[in-house]
């Protein structure tokens, strides 16, 4: 996941210059001998995991008296908005005010993404959450001062705001923004109603990743999931483990059948137990949804959250619409699943192991150091050498391994002048090498659209952030299916690139669809129950996965687990960003560097077009179900080949 859209500053760099801090001292000697014999526990202390495996916060902000002395400066930078408020039709006052706008909205980020990815380490200490709440608050509190900026710019008439920008290159820097603050004109509420709306907490305005702002509900959720009571375990070794968000993954997907059963049935059992509030803690982020949404005339929560990104909701509508209608190759991986693995029924723990026996190797970071740029070569010496530098430890983009308090699974966060911040929780597995590539992915796009882009256009919608990771994923998958050296490799392979379809077009869909009937029955004004939450969810599984599979126990409490239903229609991204991306490496692998280039140009492109022209223009369209379509043929052929060259093998 991104939880970061770049920021860039306007006069800072070029496009061209290089937009990140230089790395660190490089580690060697004795502590790298000790990181080479380091093994990965979640169950470690953060201090008991080496420097040399953690991201390097120091070009955010070298110490936590750092960052109060910029708390400090923001606050008094605030009051300095005033002498601007009621002037703004003058155009020179318009570009002062643009610059300290934009100036002080970089350095507020830069507080909110440093105490996030502190939380993000460990966050288990009540110091740093409140230094995130202290963030969270400064950044409320700059949109709220702000807000006059938007009611001022859409009162200047639109030849008098052309004749400014064509008289003031400075300002003229600024016209992508102010084209993107007037396209939503008519959402803009009166300077008193959008000043309380700011003190509320509105996020329909913010200019910064969502997912970097999280509301209070979030917040209550991120706290019940840290302090959820989970059981142990006893391994397949018969050694009692402790289950963790963090290793959850790794146990689900055991070998055998009465460890990933107690470890699924386990973890949901622990979530039934607080079902009501999980479900209270849901429904309220639903409603807020809702509020800021019908606050700004907005019919849905839905409409308001696409066109905040200027997406239109057909491209949703048309990913649950075109899952459904392709729901045959799934039903047919549950019936293969099914019968390869000797079951009377699939159930939810039995959705994450192969369904062929490939070789189950530990892939080493070292070696996924070396495999992952191998995979990308096709994109350029450029892409490769700038990969090559973030995956080295020593110039700190990384927080790779995982420890007790830090959050599950994996994301990418960055901002202007800045390197990309990649989270892992690594355990030396094909699964963790692919979310490696996934991650970045995101990195990447971040690094050219930040080379390549001034400040106002740098930033890009969620809704391609997804397309560059999962086409990493696609292309790493595809070097390894080349360069598979027997039938058993490849066969575990392409299960693998099955189960990717399954869980990121699939599920993520199912998600989608979940995260819409709750809005959606919220906006009809039906209470979100714990017991309607389940039974939306389960009827969801059942559709989805089909006849051969089974709802049992508590797996209608998953939708609880899931911290994207909190990220405002996020989910969906993910679902057409790998329907796009495994279109996008088709046409790279038959055409070559045309399609490459114009893939690139996407990524370099940030949002200087909308996301979608962006997107049209490096060969999809979303807004049809082509892609998607296509991405289920795919999964149903690779089923027939994981049959076809499973039965050869065998009679040999």
């Amino acid at each position: 996941m991104n939880r970061g859209i770049a920021l860039m500053m306007v006069g800072l760099l070029g496009a061209g210059s290089s937009a990140f801090a230089a790395p660190k001292a490089k580690q060697g000697g004795k502590a790298g001998e000790a990181q080479a014999r380091f093994v990965p526990d979640a169950n470690l202390e953060r201090a008991q995991v080496p420097d040399g495996f953690k991201w390097n916060l120091a070009p955010l902000f070298e110490s936590d008296a750092s960052f109060e002395k910029a708390y400090g400066e923001a606050r008094t930078a605030l009051t300095r908005f005033a002498a601007f408020q009621g002037k703004l039709s003058e155009p020179a006052l318009l570009r002062d005010c643009l610059e300290l706008y934009f100036k002080e909205r970089l350095s507020t980020h830069r507080m909110t993404l440093y105490t996030q990815l502190r939380v993000a380490s460990d966050n288990r200490s009540a110091s740093t959450r409140a230094m995130e709440d202290r963030a969270l608050s400064a950044m409320n509190d700059f949109m709220a001062a702000t807000s006059f900026i938007r009611q001022e710019v859409l009162k200047v008439e639109d030849a008098a705001m052309a004749a400014a920008l064509a008289a003031d290159p400075k300002l003229a820097a600024y016209k992508p923004w102010l084209d993107e603050v007037r396209r939503r004109k008519s959402r803009v509420l009166g300077a008193e109603a959008e000043r309380v709306l700011g003190l509320a907490g509105d996020n329909l305005w913010a200019e910064i990743d969502l997912n970097e702002l999280p509301s209070m509900h979030e917040k209550s959720y991120r706290a019940l999931l840290s302090e959820l009571a989970l059981p142990k375990i006893t391994d397949e070794e018969g050694k009692e483990v402790q289950l963790t968000l963090s290793n959850y993954g790794l146990y689900r997907g055991s070998k055998d059948a009465r460890v990933r059963a107690d470890t699924v049935n386990g973890v949901f059992a622990a979530l039934d137990s607080y079902k009501k509030l999980f479900a209270s803690t849901f429904a309220g982020q639903v409603e807020t949804n809702i509020f800021y949404a019908r606050a700004h005339g907005y019919e849905t929560a839905l409409e308001a959250y696409m066109d905040k990104d200027n997406i239109s909701t057909a491209v949703y509508k048309n990913l649950v619409d075109a899952v459904n209608a392709n729901l045959e190759p799934l039903h047919r991986y549950v019936s293969l699943r099914k019968e390869r693995l000797g079951l009377t029924k699939v159930r939810t723990q039995d959705l994450y192991i192969p369904i062929i026996e490939g070789e189950q190797r530990a892939i080493p970071f070292d070696e996924a150091r070396e495999l992952l740029p191998a995979s990308l070569k096709p994109m350029g010496p450029e892409y490769v050498k700038v990969l090559k530098e973030g995956l080295d430890p020593k110039n700190g983009w990384l927080d790779l391994y995982p420890n007790a308090g830090k959050e599950s699974g994996a994301s990418c966060t960055s901002m202007f002048a800045v390197h990309p911040f990649v989270k892992m929780n690594y355990l030396d597995t094909m699964d963790g090498l692919s979310t490696l590539a996934h991650e970045y992915g995101h990195a990447l796009h971040t690094w050219l659209s930040n080379t390549n882009q001034p400040y106002v256009t740098s930033s890009y919608s969620m809704f391609v952030a997804e397309i560059a990771s999962t086409f990493n994923e696609k292309m790493l998958s595809n070097h390894l299916i080349a360069k598979s050296k027997s039938a058993k490799e490849k066969l575990g392979l392409m299960n693998a690139l099955v189960d990717r379809i399954r869980t990121t077009i699939y599920r993520q869909a199912l998600f989608a669809e979940f995260e819409l009937a709750a809005h959606t029955a919220a906006e009809q004004g039906k209470p979100l129950t714990a017991d309607f939450l389940r039974a939306t969810y389960g009827g969801l599984l059942k559709k989805y996965y089909g006849p051969d599979f089974a709802v049992e126990g508590n797996d209608d409490m998953e939708w609880a687990m899931v911290p994207h239903f909190y990220y405002k229609y996020y989910v969906y991204s993910y679902a057409t960003g790998l329907s796009a991306a495994l279109e996008l490496a088709a046409q790279v692998e038959k055409k070559g560097a045309p399609a490459r280039d114009a893939y690139l140009a996407m990524l370099k492109g940030g949002s200087s077009l909308p996301p979608i022209e962006l997107l049209k223009r490096a060969g999809v369209d979303l807004t049809k179900p082509d892609a998607i379509a296509s991405a289920a043929r795919l999964m149903g052929d690779l089923l027939v080949k994981i049959d076809e060259l499973d039965r050869r093998t065998a009679k040999r």
